[in-house]
């Protein structure tokens, strides 16, 4: 009986609950039962609960630290289309993996002009979003592309990709989340 509600109560939290969850669980329900003796019958029923991912960042030692200029200064407002554009990465957690998400924005009709999403957190990723906003906008040479110090941004092969469009590089300063638009 208690077997097959700790059993229940498990497959109905999708693995998530461990024993200290299903006690409270069981007691919520009126079944007065030590810890310890859940704890032990999942065992024996082979039940282990699913742990939090550990999440750890990953740093490229090889890239140079180039340090940009900050354009920018927080001021966030232009008066012509595509003379500005912002870029960021978010990511989604999914049952599959985390994807990530690349866009940019032009700050003068708050539109996003581009975006690319990926498995992978790399400079492609980034390079995917310019390009395709590129080819969307067409901008003059000149426009500034602001973005945070991500080593997606700093990487040499982005920088190359907007030298070779005429865009200047333009990056937040370390640790200030007001310098993101």
């Amino acid at each position: 009986m208690l077997s097959e509600e700790i059993q229940k109560i498990f497959e109905e939290h999708k693995g998530r609950y461990g024993s200290l969850r299903i006690t409270r669980v069981l007691k919520k329900k009126g079944i007065q039962v030590n810890r310890k003796r859940v704890g032990k019958l999942m065992r024996q029923m082979k039940l282990y609960a699913k742990g939090s991912r550990y999440r750890y960042k990953r740093y490229n030692k090889k890239a140079p630290s180039i340090v940009r200029p900050n354009l920018l200064n927080q001021v966030f407002q232009t008066d012509q289309r595509n003379k500005i554009w912002v870029g960021d990465i978010t990511y989604t957690p999914t049952q599959k993996g985390t994807l990530y998400l690349a866009v940019f924005v032009d700050m003068y009709s708050r539109k996003v002009i581009g975006w690319s999403m990926s498995t992978r957190m790399k400079d492609a990723l980034v390079i995917d979003a310019f390009l395709q906003g590129y080819k969307k906008e067409h901008p003059k040479k000149g426009g500034i592309i602001h973005t945070d110090q991500g080593s997606q941004y700093t990487s040499s092969n982005f920088q190359t990709i907007l030298q070779k469009y005429g865009a200047v590089s333009s990056v937040s300063r370390k640790r200030d989340p007001y310098d993101n638009a």
